[in-house]
Order: C-alpha cells, then structure tokens, then sequence
C-alpha cells in the first residue's frame, strides 16, 4: 500500500505557519516477549518495497509480537538495507465504528528480537461526529537513515515531520529549526525589479529545510518529491513581502509537476495572504496547464501567461487547443493578488475543413441516430464581462445529407448569443433553422474578474474575436 495524499485539483498551493507539537511514541513494548519467537517472526516478514520514497505493504502477515491491539487487519515488513538492526513497518486497520481508522507503526529489533525503540508514523483519523476525515499521515523514505511523516488536514496545515534512525536503532524526532521569520526570509536572494521569472537553476538555490516552520505544504503534500527552494524575494513599497519559491519536478499518482516557481504574499509574522504560480506545467489526464512569460513590475504587480491545453479526447471536439490569459495581478489591502485579465486566446492550430470532415466520421454512428443528430461541446468560458458570462461552445449536426458544424456563444441563463458557421452541407441548406439543443443547467465560466482586452479564437488561419455581447466578429 503505498501511503500518500490523492490528487489534489487544482493547481498546488503553499503557505508560511507555525509548527504544532510532535507526536509521542505509542504502544505496548513487546520486549519481554519470547525473543526467539520474535527472531522467527522476523524472518518470516516480507521486505517492503519502495518507489520514490513511498512504502509498499503487499500482504497481510501475522502480528507476532505487535498483536497487542485489537484489529481487523494487519500488514508488516521489514524496511529494506543492511542495518545493525531490524526496522518493521506495520499497518494496523480498525473496525469502522471507531474514530482511529488505521494506524502505522515503525518498530526496531535487535537481530535477535529485541524491541528497541516504535514510533508512531502513520494513520487515518476520523472526527467524532459525522465520520469526516480530519488527519491522514503517512511515512516516506526521506533519506537511508531519515524516514519523513507527511501529515495532512482537510481544514488547517498540512506538514511534515522527520525521524532519524540511530546506529544503535532507536528513533529520534528532529526538532523544528528555532529561527524567526526574518531569518527564514533572509534565505531568500533579493531580486532587482523589474524581474523576469524563468527557469531556475538549482544548482544555485538554498533548499527550503522540510524542518522549518515557516512552510506549510497545504495540497502538495501529496507529491513523491518535495524539493522546494529560496529563489527570490520582492519588496515593494507598502506592499507585503513577496517570496518565491522554485519546485523541482514531481508526480501525484499520475498528475506529473514540471519545474514551478510561485510567489507567495507574507505579512510580516510569516502567514500568507496569497499565492500565485508564475512559472511552470501541470499535466495529467488529457488537461495540461502552463504558466509562462511571468514578469514583476517596480510596483509589485505581476504579468503572466496562464494557459490551459486540451489535448481533443472530447466528444466532437478532437482537436487539440489552447487557452491562454495574459492576467496582471495586483496586490490590495489586504495582501491578496487581485487580477486584470489582459486578453483571452483560444487557438486550435490543427484547425482545417478536412479536420472537421473527420470529425463527422469518427462521431457518425452517433450523429446516424435520430437522439444523436446533435453534439455540443463547451470550449471555453468567459465570466469577466458583465451583466452576464459567456459560453462558447462548438455545434456538430447531422441530419440525412445535411451536415453543419458551427461555434456558438450563450449566456449564463442558455441563452443563445450567436452563432457562426465553419461547415454547412450542402451550402443551401438554412441552418438558422436548426435548434440547437441545450438542457438547463447553471454553467458558469469563470469567477467574475476584470476583463480589459480582446477575446480572440484562431482556427487555423482563421481569426475571429467575442465581443462583450458575445457576437462572433473578425477583426
């Protein structure tokens, strides 16, 4: 069982805090077991298995001499390497009804079966009403001699804490680093405005230490690798101190993290007020996101392109896309990233007259039944012009002989806007008398944010632009 966080949604956030208490050993020593008892039990255990730090706990064993709590389910092993001493990791499931669901112990012997020292490293907590989720931990192989707890909350701050591993085989907690946040912030190089973001060369960075207080791991605790860096820092005039932070690469159960640089608003007790991602790509299941071309002004504004590409497993859709939004965000009163949105592209390069044929022949079994004949498929979202949002959406129609495909726009009530053609067979045919069929529903595009540039579409060589009352003109 490999023990970690599932993918988190969206983008990976961070925030500065204070560290909480640490957790104390627990259990029932089994050193005044049968010994050789335990020795055999020993040698019976599995090795577990690692991959990129995580644990692995392929089968249920007995529990020797850690049957002292009452269980539904158990698992063990011994940590992989040459030691002096014997590392065990068990597993413990409870009975539902209880608030503790599961729990993870690290346990070390003497080769000839002798506890030495346990530590607890793992589990799954339950809140007393209503059987919510409220902590998950579990252990990753930090380093031969350190094993890392990652802890999370679905409400508060998820952190991680670390373990050493003796020569002799006892486990020590290491303690949280003492320093305020000036020092912490101290780490980070200053940067001259205005500043560009590019890719950073680690070689050059401070690592961020997983045992500072200062970084709370919020929704990347689920990734394999926790590599953080000091890459920068910002000061501005009656603005909050800004701190950049530069990721190297990392994998969340299939959601893969390119290199990433974020800034983050601080106030000066450490918390943050905001952050934004400046510089990187998150990529998995079909949906890949980038940020690029990031720049910080003298007046701590900020200037990035935000792009979101899909790579056409859509219904109708199956072309590859891109949409992308040049945003300025300023920081207000109280420290959070207010954004302008500079303009909307959305391209589709592979756009042509034979791609759209193609995609009659791929959905025509579809479009051949009576309740198929239509196929709509939402682009992309507008919510940044007021009074109402707008929708574009594509339109592919087949009935007999008659083909037509076509974009449309509609408001936030379903309403249709207008409507333009990229393909009607044979041309005669009267297509504004074809309904397109839309079920009610609430779609919204986007949080209402201040929109002041152009919405452009590029299909292939052709250009088109949404006004704010969402009519397709060309430009």
């Amino acid at each position: 069982m490999r023990y970690y966080l599932p993918l988190l949604t969206s983008l990976f956030l961070f925030a500065c805090g204070t560290p909480e208490k640490g957790h104390q050993q627990t259990g029932t020593d089994s050193t005044r077991a049968n010994t050789a008892e335990i020795k055999s039990w020993l040698e019976k255990l599995p090795v577990i298995k690692s991959e990129n730090g995580s644990f692995y706990l392929v089968r249920e064993t007995a529990p020797g001499p850690l049957g002292d709590r009452k269980f539904k389910k158990f698992s063990a092993g011994k940590l992989e390497g040459t030691r002096k001493f014997i590392p065990v990791l068990a597993e413990y499931e409870f009975d539902a009804e209880g608030q503790i669901l599961s729990s993870q112990l690290l346990v070390t012997f003497t080769p000839d079966g002798k506890e030495i020292s346990r530590q607890e490293v793992g589990g799954l907590r339950l809140t007393a009403a209503g059987g919510s989720e409220d902590l998950r931990s579990w252990p990753v192989l930090f380093n031969d001699s350190t094993i890392e707890v990652r802890e999370a909350r679905p409400q508060g701050k998820s952190e991680v804490r670390q373990y050493v591993l003796t020569a002799a085989g006892d486990i020590r907690a290491l303690p949280i680093e003492k320093g305020g946040f000036e020092e912490y912030a101290s780490r980070f190089p200053a940067l001259q405005l205005p500043f560009t973001v590019v890719s950073p060369v680690f070689a050059k960075l401070r690592e961020v230490s997983h045992l500072s207080p200062w970084f709370s791991y919020e929704e990347v605790i689920g990734y394999d690798k926790l590599n953080m860096f000091h890459y920068g820092k910002v000061t501005a005039p009656g603005k909050p101190l800004l701190l950049l932070y530069a990721y190297a690469p990392a994998n969340d159960d299939g959601a893969d993290l390119d290199t990433a640089v974020q800034v983050a608003a601080c106030k000066a007790d450490g918390s943050v007020t905001d952050q934004k991602t400046l510089y990187g790509r998150l990529s998995g299941e079909g949906i890949e996101r980038r940020w690029r071309k990031a720049e910080i002004q003298q007046d701590g504004s900020i200037t990035v392109e935000e792009s979101n590409v899909n790579d056409g497993e859509m219904a109708s859709w199956e072309l590859t896309s891109t949409e992308t939004r040049l945003v300025t965000y300023r920081l207000d009163a109280e420290g959070k990233f207010q954004p302008e949105i500079r303009g909307i592209t959305f391209a589709v390069p592979g756009y042509s007259l034979p791609a759209l044929k193609a995609i009659f022949e791929h959905n025509k079994e579809q479009l051949a039944k009576k309740e198929g004949e239509h196929i709509t498929e939402i682009l992309f979202g507008i919510q940044d012009r007021m009074p109402f949002g707008i929708m574009v959406w594509v339109h592919v129609y087949q009935h007999g002989q008659q083909q037509l495909a076509e974009l449309f726009t509609t408001d936030d009530t379903k309403k249709v806007l207008d409507r333009y053609v990229l393909y009607n067979y044979p041309e005669a045919s009267a297509y504004q008398a074809v309904k397109i069929p839309l079920e009610g529903g609430d779609d919204k595009a986007y949080p209402a944010t201040n929109l002041t540039g152009p919405v452009t579409i590029q299909l292939g060589e052709t250009i088109l632009q949404v006004t704010p009352e969402g009519k397709f003109i060309k430009p």
